[in-house]
């Protein structure tokens, strides 16, 4: 895929400048064909999010002019869908365990998938006008739902770090908002999602009536979220000229995506050469016995530093306890601000599951972002920060110099390294780690408690019940696994800072290798080899600098 755009194009001509220069300074090549896979596979989601109603498959018919997908799905067989832009047309169902399976437009219609897995995905590739003009952004036409939170569950868990915006698509005939679908737009407000707005059928009412719809669900989600939609679209059954029209506002955030997931990698890749070049540069005086000792020096330096984030690591865990008494916490309130539903659902005998889960989800997710993520950027700001200097800003200078102080080492180590791995909070999948409580534990419960109080029929008895039995039971039964979410969330943001170090650690042991293999050519060539690292960092600065303009768009 090709985006019709600068960085893109001079990342295009730069790479195989950048490939020679990795090679000549023995750099490993996986880290370079990760960056051209990403460049050729990347894509950004874009989730159509509504209830089964609200026509999203026809949506897409209209929108490609294609009758390509089922308008007759069921909940029960029904599987997120994902259209594209390629040369030639091909249709996927792609399982959860990485395997394909061809289909067929005819399999596609009747849903002939084999054993269904709400896990699966049908992977389709078009060569259609609309869908190029979009520059690689991947339609996702996502299962529709209801009341259950297996179909929310995943419009969040699995598309929520790779989608630029949601679209949420709302039938003229449902004139509001439903409560399924506004619990997933907030949620998604939690995860600060841009969304644009939808109204299908709008050939179904009057113009009038049509307005009114649009100006009523418009101001629900904007109450939810805080912000102004990105766009709003009308369309009827057989036009989707609006939306056709607004889908181009979602290119910038296109275009933001793929400076984070290919141009700063691309940057930080010639930033590694410039530090390798500049090593070298100012060895050629160094004995190999120096060079030993540089080595021995930061293998020491380097077990100080993983002791000390194994001990921030430590200090983490053991604050984790404020985090989880205030989701336990947020968890009860927000179900005894559900008592008069839970109440009447149990005594109707309905199912509650996604009041339970949406309840948990949210403070699970608020939780995170309120009291666990700012002690980690805390404690590790302390480690790493120079006094003043913006996270997202710090710029990466790591050196293993051999005057550095183990303080000093952590410093220019996670300089770089920590960005990365704070964001890494917000990507952890909420759903993965409460789903088990949610879809079973928490759904068992009160189904158990429904069939009991059926039976009994009396409204304040039912109350009673749900304030002083069930709610807490639903809380004790879930802190848990709230627990150790905390303690799993903590550990993965750790072992990725380690994992980053290692990778510098091996990147800086292979310069002291080149630098011993180089002592004991000719020496008579160092005059040559200095003229041609000067000449490399020279080009490899100007090509840093024409990609950092990009870093401001």
């Amino acid at each position: 895929m090709m985006l019709s755009q600068p960085e893109h194009a001079l990342i295009d001509t730069q790479l195989p400048a950048l490939r020679a220069y990795w090679q000549r300074y023995e750099f490993p090549a996986e880290q370079l064909n990760t960056i051209e896979e990403n460049i050729r596979t990347f894509s950004v989601r874009l989730p159509l999010i509504g209830a089964f109603s609200a026509g999203k498959s026809s949506l897409i018919n209209t929108l490609l002019q294609d009758n390509l997908l089922s308008v007759a799905i069921v909940p029960e067989t029904s599987l997120p869908t994902e259209l594209r832009y390629a040369p030639l047309e091909s249709i996927v169902l792609r399982r959860k365990d990485g395997s394909l399976l061809p289909l067929s437009r005819e399999a596609l219609k009747t849903q002939a998938f084999g054993e269904h897995d709400p896990q699966n995905v049908v992977d389709i590739t078009l060569p259609d006008a609309t869908l190029a003009a979009l520059e690689g952004m991947t339609l996702v036409d996502m299962p529709g739902w209801e009341s259950g939170i297996a179909q929310h569950s995943l419009a969040i868990d699995n598309y929520l770090d790779r989608s630029a915006a949601y679209a949420v698509v709302v039938s003229v005939d449902e004139g509001v908002l439903k409560e399924s679908l506004r619990k997933i737009v907030e949620e998604l407000a939690v995860h600060d999602k841009p969304m644009m707005l939808v109204i299908t059928k709008c050939d179904k009412k009057t113009p009038e009536d049509v307005e009114a719809v649009l100006a009523h669900v418009r101001q629900q989600i904007e109450a939810l979220t805080g912000k102004p939609l990105l766009a709003v679209c009308r369309t009827q059954r057989k036009n989707a000229n609006e939306l056709a029209t607004a889908l181009p506002v979602l290119l910038p955030l296109q275009h933001r995506f793929w400076h984070r997931a290919i141009g700063l990698p691309v940057q930080q890749c010639v930033r590694d050469l410039l530090v390798r070049i500049d090593q070298l540069a100012q060895s050629h005086n160094q004995t190999l016995s120096e060079i030993e000792s540089e080595r021995e020096l930061l293998s020491a330096q380097y077990q100080r530093m993983q002791a000390d984030l194994q001990h921030v690591t430590t200090r983490l865990h053991e604050q984790q306890e404020v985090a989880r008494r205030a989701i336990v916490n947020d968890f009860a309130s927000r179900l005894n601000s559900q008592l008069e539903t839970l109440t009447r659902a149990l005594l109707n005998g309905e199912d509650v599951s996604g009041t339970i889960g949406h309840a948990l989800r949210m403070s699970w997710s608020q939780g995170l972002e309120r009291y666990l993520k700012p002690v980690i950027q805390r404690e590790l700001g302390h480690l790493q920060l120079p006094d003043g200097l913006p996270m997202q800003e710090t710029p990466y200078a790591y050196r293993f110099k051999a005057s550095e102080s183990s303080a000093e080492l952590i410093k220019s180590t996670l300089s770089y390294i920590l960005p990365a791995a704070i964001n890494l909070i917000t990507r952890i999948p909420m759903g993965k780690v409460l789903a088990p409580i949610i879809i079973s534990t928490l759904e068992g419960l009160f189904q158990r408690g429904s069939q009991e109080l059926i039976q009994r029929q009396q409204q304040e008895e039912t109350r009673r019940h749900v304030i002083n039995t069930v709610i807490p039971s639903c809380c004790s039964t879930a802190e848990p696994d709230i627990a150790r979410g905390l303690s799993h969330t903590i550990d993965e943001v750790m072992q990725s800072i380690s994992r980053a170090a290692d990778k510098e650690m091996a990147t800086v042991r292979q310069t002291l290798e080149l630098k011993a293999r180089e002592l004991k050519t000719e020496q008579a060539a160092e005059a040559q080899r200095q003229q041609a690292r000067q000449q490399d960092s020279a080009a490899l600065t100007q090509m840093l600098a024409w990609l950092q303009e990009f870093n401001h768009g």
